[in-house]
């Protein structure tokens, strides 16, 4: 396992710990990889049953934030279910 894929899983635990304790159910989580970040997705979609995908934002402020990233705005698009955005929490400094 490379070290971009292990700093996926340990930041996909990360995000499924944080669900649990505000009791949330993480039905399933996966690390994919390819030339086409939002294909594999949409491919992923179509082979499980998903019923949601949740993704991040750059979480940019001023104009910028009304701009999602082009993964995300490719899934806001195209996806044949819901999408819920996210962004990280603006830093206090």
């Amino acid at each position: 396992m490379g070290i971009l894929e292990e700093s996926a899983h340990e930041l996909l635990d990360e995000a499924e710990a944080f669900a649990v304790n505000a009791g949330v159910e993480v039905p399933s989580k996966e690390v994919e990889s390819g030339p086409s970040i939002h294909k594999a997705i949409l491919t992923y979609i179509e082979e499980h049953d998903i019923d949601l995908v949740v993704v991040g934002t750059h979480g940019r402020t001023g104009s910028d934030r009304y701009l999602l990233g082009s993964v995300t705005d490719y899934l806001v698009r195209t996806s044949p279910i819901p999408v819920l955005t996210v962004r990280a929490p603006e830093s206090d400094t």
